[in-house]
């Protein structure tokens, strides 16, 4: 049977690779760290993924891990199983990609900005004739098959 622990933030940090880690200590039921090397453990397993033990005591986790919590289950060589979760929320989540639709319509309000038939309404002599006025008709077109 398992026994449960913690993970305890242990206040340091550091990049590795360009991406920064933070260092998390793992805690038993006494409050005592358990190393996380391998000259005390067999393996350890995030949400079921093997990682290997190496000579760090404690886990650097990586900043670039999404928002979520992760089950960890690490076991000693002498046999010990210590059940944890990190409730790990990320600092600087990546922006999403923008989609077609929001590309398209920056695009479009660029456009109609320039030609001055949009906000403030000026519109440029002969707008109508212009290869971004026909752009803006061509965006028309694939927004109204993007929401059919």
């Amino acid at each position: 049977m398992a026994e449960a622990a913690i993970w305890k933030v242990t206040g340091r940090s550091g990049e590795h690779n360009g991406v920064n880690h933070v260092e998390y200590e793992l805690l038993h039921s006494a409050q005592k760290r358990v190393s996380l090397a391998k000259t005390n453990v067999s393996s350890i397993e995030k949400d079921g993924v093997k990682i290997e033990p190496d000579d760090q005591e404690t886990l650097w986790f990586s900043e670039a891990n999404a928002t979520k919590k992760y089950k960890f289950n690490v076991v000693t060589l002498a046999g010990t199983t210590y059940e944890a979760e990190l409730n790990w929320t990320q600092p600087n989540p990546p922006k999403p990609e923008p989609t077609e639709w929001d590309t398209l319509i920056a695009e479009k309000i660029t456009l109609a900005k320039g030609l001055g038939i949009m906000g403030v309404w000026n519109p440029k002599e002969g707008y109508k004739l212009t290869k971004e006025y026909g752009r803006i008709a061509e965006i028309d077109k694939r927004l109204w098959e993007l929401v059919k």
